[in-house]
């Protein structure tokens, strides 16, 4: 059986399509719409498409006009291809949604109209004002039931009637002049000004999150995914176990990109959950793999599924900062993982693929190798000091001079240039003096010149991929913007979420009252301890159900102090800054694990779907599989040289030596498998091991070295198995 034929699953879209409808509510959308409707749509996602390509090279606008801009207009168009409901009509937009539509656009227009004057009144604004206020929330609040569902916009009316009972609270006696001025102040705090809907979260948006799904989209269009999966094939397909390792490599890398782990599960398990099913792999165990994969994408450098960007910017820290910090924990997670997919190989007797059934490596790279280059230019730039929006920007460029036609590939080379040269030409069109040309912007020719040369080289050849035409670049810029409007409607809901937030103090009440029931544990290392655990339930529950990007701004806002509070907690840090950044590592972590967690694992029943599972089985599995993502935070937290923070080269290399073990006995320990089924008792002394690798100290990091080597002396009594 061949590579190609053994993925049947993989060309059924409609499978496909309809596992995402039932699992991810972001995929709900109207696909059958008159051509009018269509032509409308596309053409304004084009539109929208290349304001953002524009200002992410020449700079954004100010914040109120950019980010009014990138929220209406898609909150115009969520009505438009969201339905009112599940079962709302998928082949014509009803009158009431076009209207909505209508109310959506009207509102950023009015935005752009009196941002200036509202600016110019420190935020004051008039009771027209305030009716298109209201008239906003309520927009945001619908459009994120329709396009996320009604855990978020719960959450987020929640916070609305709260903000709106402790501002009234404050007064002994209501009245009409009382209760309008409240009015105005939350519909100013919220609407008007860069607290609220225009706040952090629809700012990075706007600027960085839209340009990353645009080159999500034009990758979808490349056949990058399809490279992951060949080049996870050749290099751990034959393998023990080999199907269940190709998912976990291929949807780390994939996930890592897309930013959503439910779409993931269904596109690449469409293709990974059967191939494992046929080596051997239970149904449960099968859906979890991809499960755990798909989720630990989202903390997989150098994207991160986006929500990088955001923490970069909240914590106002380098956004390399964000991406080195995440290395380590990202490579622990994903050996964990394949550490108890080989160990349950090795005890079920289970073969990988036969090597004549996969392609080889050399030929993987030699048809599609070419489509690391955009990556390779993403790294540069950033680590090159560039803004993230700029290095998305020629992210985007290099992918379409690396896959386009050569129309395209000339249109586009033309287009950069006078870009580059643009400041030269401005000048000259002035009639002013020509200004220098920096060695930075030259570099950026070589953006351009070295896919066209490979390409030609490639050519040359005779070595032929897919190929990317003007059609093509236009329905990668329709449905990178169409896969952008849950991300934007779900910013605008936690705009409200933390414009409450600080308008009212309650999140650092919550801390408080955590802390307050900590402090009555006397042991300062039990009492972080016991909050640390705590933080991580309130952070898994306030994830359920929610994207990447929600999940971290509600739990970087709710979560985050009660560890800030803790003296210990910061003592450990060693300097204010470093404490904030490993508390938002650790809600991050955490939130985002709640697509495991039953009852609301999304990802893992999304797995269990395809899979033919129990879903609840299958997230439970999925959560043992996790294992080292649900400890290595908390390993950071004792030992923040993981994190590559104020560390040496030494440290981390022990960091990674002792968790690369823990981890190990972990698997061992979750599996109960080391060369022979291990009884309760080893299985115990394997996790003791493990949790004393991975807390930091010289004492502990022998006594886990010791119970490692009883464990391997044990496992060589028996006869060795070859992987």
């Amino acid at each position: 059986m061949s590579q190609d034929k053994s993925a049947p699953a993989a060309d059924d879209d409609k499978a496909v399509q309809e596992a995402l409808e039932k699992f991810d509510r972001e995929s709900l959308v109207r696909d059958a719409l008159p051509g009018m409707v269509i032509k409308f749509v596309t053409g304004l996602a084009v539109l929208l498409a290349l304001f953002h390509l524009y200002t992410s090279f020449a700079g954004p606008l100010v914040d109120v006009a950019q980010r009014s801009i990138h929220l209406y207009t898609l909150l115009g168009l969520t009505f438009i291809l969201y339905p009112l409901t599940r079962k709302g009509a998928r082949d014509r937009v009803p009158w009431g949604d076009a209207i909505l539509a209508v109310l959506a656009f009207g509102v950023g227009v009015y935005m752009l109209m009196v941002s200036d004057r509202v600016i110019a009144s420190a935020g004051r604004i008039n009771d027209v004002d305030m009716l298109v206020g209201f008239l906003a929330i309520l927009l945001v609040l619908d459009a994120t039931r329709r396009a996320t569902g009604w855990g978020l916009t719960l959450l987020a009316t929640i916070f609305l009637v709260y903000g709106f009972y402790a501002k009234l609270s404050f007064y002994p006696q209501l009245n009409e002049s009382v209760i309008l001025a409240t009015c105005r102040q939350i519909m100013s705090h919220l609407v008007f000004i860069t607290e609220g809907l225009l706040g952090t979260a629809i700012g990075v948006s706007a600027s960085y999150i839209i340009l990353f799904i645009l080159f999500g989209a034009f990758l979808g269009k490349s056949g990058l995914g399809q490279l992951f999966n060949d080049l996870a094939l050749a290099v751990a397909g034959h393998t023990r176990g080999g199907p269940a390792k190709v998912a976990v490599i291929a949807s780390g890398f994939l996930g890592s990109i897309n930013g959503s782990a439910i779409a993931n599960v269904v596109t690449t398990g469409a293709f990974t959950i059967p191939l494992m099913k046929r080596t051997g792999y239970k149904p449960n165990f099968a859906g979890a793999v991809e499960a755990s994969a798909s989720v630990g994408g989202q903390i997989l450098p150098p994207i991160m599924g986006a929500a990088a960007f955001i923490m970069a910017e909240v914590l106002s820290v380098p956004y390399t900062q964000v991406v080195l910090a995440g290395i380590i924990p990202a490579l622990l997670f994903y050996l964990g993982v394949l550490f108890q997919v080989h160990l349950r190989a090795l005890r079920n007797g289970l073969e990988g693929i036969p090597r004549s059934e996969l392609t080889p490596l050399k030929a993987v790279m030699l048809k599609r190798g070419h489509l690391l280059v955009p990556m390779v230019v993403l790294l540069w730039l950033l680590f090159d000091g560039r803004a993230p929006f700029f290095a998305a920007f020629w992210l985007i460029a290099a992918t379409v001079l690396i896959c386009g036609t050569r129309r395209v590939t000339v249109g586009v080379s033309a287009i950069l240039a006078l870009l580059i040269f643009e400041p030269q030409l401005r000048a000259l069109f002035a009639g002013y003096a020509q200004p220098n040309m920096p060695v930075s912007r030259w570099s950026l020719f070589l953006i351009i010149a070295v896919p066209v040369a490979l390409n030609a080289v490639r050519a040359k050849l005779g070595l032929v991929a897919e190929k990317m035409d003007i059609a093509e670049c236009r329905d990668a810029m329709h449905d990178g913007v169409r896969n952008a409007i849950p991300v934007a409607v779900a910013c605008g809901a936690v705009g409200i979420i933390v414009g409450i937030a600080t308008l009212t103090g309650i999140a650092l009440d919550a801390a408080d009252a955590v802390v307050t029931l900590g402090q009555q544990i006397p042991i300062p290392m039990i009492q972080l301890l016991v909050t640390l655990f705590l933080t991580m339930i309130a952070s898994i529950v306030l994830g359920m159900g929610l994207p990447s990007i929600p999940t971290y701004i509600i739990t970087s806002t709710m979560a985050a102090p009660i560890l800030l509070n803790l003296p210990l907690f910061r003592e450990l840090a060693g300097s204010n800054e470093t404490a904030i950044f490993v508390a938002h590592m650790f809600v991050f972590y955490f939130g985002l694990f709640a697509n495991l967690t039953p009852p609301v694992a999304l990802a893992a029943y999304a797995g269990a779907g395809i899979s033919g599972g129990s879903p609840n089985a299958t997230g439970f599995q999925a959560m043992k599989l996790a294992v080292a993502g649900f400890v290595v935070p908390y390993m950071f937290v004792f030992a923040h040289s993981m994190l590559m923070i104020d560390a040496t080269l030494g440290n981390i290399l022990w960091v990674i030596v002792t968790g690369v073990v823990g981890v190990l006995l972990l698997a061992v320990a979750v599996e109960g498998y080391l060369r022979r089924p291990l009884n309760p008792f080893w299985r115990l002394l394997a996790a003791v091991g493990a949790l004393t690798l991975i807390y930091p100290g010289l004492i502990s990091d022998i006594v886990g070295a010791a119970i490692t080597a009883l464990l391997f002396l044990l496992a060589k009594k028996t006869q060795p198995e070859t992987a």
